[in-house]
């Protein structure tokens, strides 16, 4: 007899960074597409999309070469090498994606030089999660690590001078986040010219816990990761039955009124009443 799978139902994941893939693109393009932004594909099925003069290069690559599943290039102009670079890798929730790149598209829209200027260093990043976000620094060699209270986000910067093309080859980078628990580990990079308020969004966009919607199935839940809470958003319909159920058991037997059955008791017929006896003439 054939095993019947339970269907999918639908979950809230929180936070949304340990809710993996959905392993589609449209969350992360589809704000760039309704910024005007054109959509261009390869034979392999990797999907770009660029901007209108096309300096700016968002590439969602499931056929990847380098196993990134997606990649934002930034290009002073559009025949030049990239300035600045972002990654995030296959596990990516892709509404990390899309809030980069509905801030990417708003800050091209209002200014297009505004996303090739305002690198910093980033410590006005890094500052901010120490001190309003309670991350606590550690140094490795070479390395700044910034790491989250609960330790499930760190943020790597990268010290001393890097060479600009091993960045783009992803040899090296300026910042690696790692997200997730050992067994349930994502990344995503940036490059050293990435302006510091896209730094800023990519790193609130990581480390926002806001849930996210997901429809999983029984075993899929079993392979979150143990820090994750997944939260029914309707009862199943077995529980929508043992609850019927269990109204119908506790619902009252509704008492009968003294007076109804008085009202529906059969009585006997009345007698005809005698006749009088008339007077005798």
């Amino acid at each position: 007899m054939p095993k019947i799978t339970a269907p999918a139902r639908e979950f809230l994941i929180a936070p949304r960074f340990l809710a993996d893939s959905t392993h589609t693109g449209d969350p992360g393009l589809v704000p760039l597409l309704d910024a005007g932004w054109a959509l261009s594909r390869d034979d392999l099925g990797n999907v770009f999309v660029a901007s209108p003069d096309h300096t700016i290069r968002t590439g969602f690559l499931p056929e990847g070469e380098r196993g990134d599943l997606w990649m934002i290039n930034a290009h002073p102009d559009a025949f030049a090498p990239p300035d600045w670079q972002v990654t995030l890798d296959l596990s990516a929730p892709p509404e990390i994606v899309g809030e980069f790149t509905t801030a990417l598209a708003s800050a091209y829209s209002a200014a297009p030089n505004s996303v090739l200027e305002g690198a910093g260093g980033g410590f006005d990043v890094t500052d901010r999660l120490l001190g309003e976000n309670g991350w606590r620094l550690e140094a490795e060699r070479a390395t700044a690590v910034f790491r989250s209270p609960d330790g499930l986000v760190a943020l790597h910067r990268r010290l001393g001078y890097l060479d600009p093309e091993a960045e783009m080859a992803g040899d090296t980078e300026r910042w690696l986040f790692e997200v997730g628990p050992p067994s349930h580990r994502w990344y995503a990079t940036a490059t050293t010219n990435l302006p510091d308020h896209l730094l800023d969004t990519l790193t609130t966009a990581v480390t926002n816990p806001a849930p996210v919607q997901r429809y999983l199935r029984k075993q899929e839940l079993a392979h979150l990761p143990s820090q994750a809470t997944a939260t029914p958003t309707a009862p199943s319909p077995l529980e929508v039955a043992r609850i019927r159920a269990a109204t119908a058991r506790s619902a009252p037997v509704p008492s009968t009124n003294a007076s109804v059955l008085a009202y529906t008791t059969t009585r006997p017929a009345a007698l005809p009443a005698p006749a009088l006896a008339g007077r005798a003439r």
